[in-house]
């Protein structure tokens, strides 16, 4: 496969198309490799460059501007090309820079762009020296200023540029052997902390009910010792084919899943659960490094996720034994999806009382980005 043609493509479809970076990548990598040992590390150079130029969109840009005469004119793909050039320059250090020139143009001419060619590598010879420095928080680390804004106002403006800085990291890949034999699973320190600090007992029973792809329902099987039951429920039935072939992978026999939309009332489940797992949908602002497009996200886009969430918590605290605890947490870090909701739930709801809440940051606890809250029901 050549790497920057499979990568070339993969951001076509995410910069144009709105694609997600993970499943275009997937379906571009699996299109272009054969098998062999140096299409696999194509494989590694394409992933880089995609997540890569993604994660530094903004910066790119602005070092483009700087040095194309009518940077506006530019077509989308030749600015794709020139991103993913700049990034090889600015931003790898494995690359040689006449490498990633020549490259960059042999794309240009592959693609039906000749006439940009000369640009192209006039451009990217000038990158390729000193670049003037961006003077924004939101060009520097490519947020979009009204997300710098907010995280600077709630956080301070040091903390802001630690989490801003975090996000253009490369997040851990776990590679532990034994995955596919089932001895081990994926899962990011947050998301396992939060399932310890609700302290499923074995022979309980436990409703997880948004538990695609399922780490939060294996982390509690785990924890009861295999013994209880787990319900798995997700809107989406095709994502809980997931849940049970990674329950059947890790040997989880107390895990069954059943399709159902977390804000619409069953009956059957009303006071029926020690535990309740309900980890909402949400912004995702938490895991930015691992899903680096969530960021460009605008706040309209975001605008109705409290009132979803609300909803959700509202519904399955009737699931909730007397006596019981609920689990809500999503992986995001602005109070009006976390703080906010679980202290206008409480405030509402009496028969409801906080045991321990936590919010986990990049920057502070290596983790993803992340709230956690653990109430009890007392009547």
């Amino acid at each position: 496969m050549n790497a920057r043609e499979c990568a070339f493509r993969a951001l076509k479809r995410c910069t144009q198309q709105g694609s997600w970076s993970s499943q275009t990548l997937d379906s571009e990598i699996r299109r272009s490799s054969d098998g062999s040992e140096s299409s696999q590390r194509d494989t590694a150079l394409a992933s880089r460059i995609v997540l890569g130029v993604l994660q530094n969109l903004y910066l790119l840009d602005f070092y483009i501007d700087s040095f194309a005469a009518k940077p506006d004119k530019l077509d989308p793909d030749v600015r794709n090309i020139l991103r993913m050039g700049a990034f090889q320059l600015k931003l790898m250090d494995r690359v040689p820079p006449h490498a990633a020139v020549s490259e960059s143009v042999e794309l240009c001419r592959k693609y039906g762009y000749k006439s940009a060619c000369g640009l192209v590598n006039a451009v990217l010879r000038k990158i390729a020296g000193p670049c003037p420095e961006p003077d924004s928080l939101s060009v520097r680390y490519s947020h979009p200023q009204w997300f710098v804004s907010r995280l600077t106002a709630l956080y301070g403006e040091q903390f802001a540029e630690g989490f801003l800085a975090a996000d253009n990291t490369e997040p851990a890949v776990d590679t532990h052997p034994g995955f596919a034999e089932g001895e081990t699973y994926v899962q990011d320190n947050a998301a396992w902390e939060a399932v310890r600090m609700l302290s499923p007992q074995p022979g309980s029973r436990v409703l997880d009910v948004c538990s695609a792809p399922g780490g939060k329902s294996f982390t509690a099987a785990m924890m009861m010792e295999n013994r209880g039951e787990i319900i798995s429920c997700d809107i989406h039935e095709k994502k809980l084919r997931l849940v049970s072939e990674g329950a059947e992978r890790l040997g989880i026999g107390i895990i069954r899943v059943f399709p159902a939309d977390a804000g619409e009332y069953r009956p059957e489940f009303d006071s029926a659960f020690d535990a309740v797992i309900a980890d909402v949908p949400c912004s995702g602002f938490g895991v930015i490094r691992k899903k680096p497009e969530i960021r460009y996200k605008t706040e309209q886009e975001i605008a109705g996720l409290p009132a979803i969430q609300r909803r959700i918590l509202d519904n399955v605290s009737r699931y909730v034994k007397p006596g019981g605890k609920l689990l809500y947490s999503t992986c995001t870090v602005f109070p009006e999806e976390n703080d906010d909701i679980v202290s206008a739930f409480l405030k509402d709801t009496p028969t409801y009382s906080l045991v321990s809440q936590r919010s986990f940051f990049p920057n502070t606890d290596n983790t993803d980005g992340f709230f956690a809250a653990v109430l009890e029901r007392k009547v």
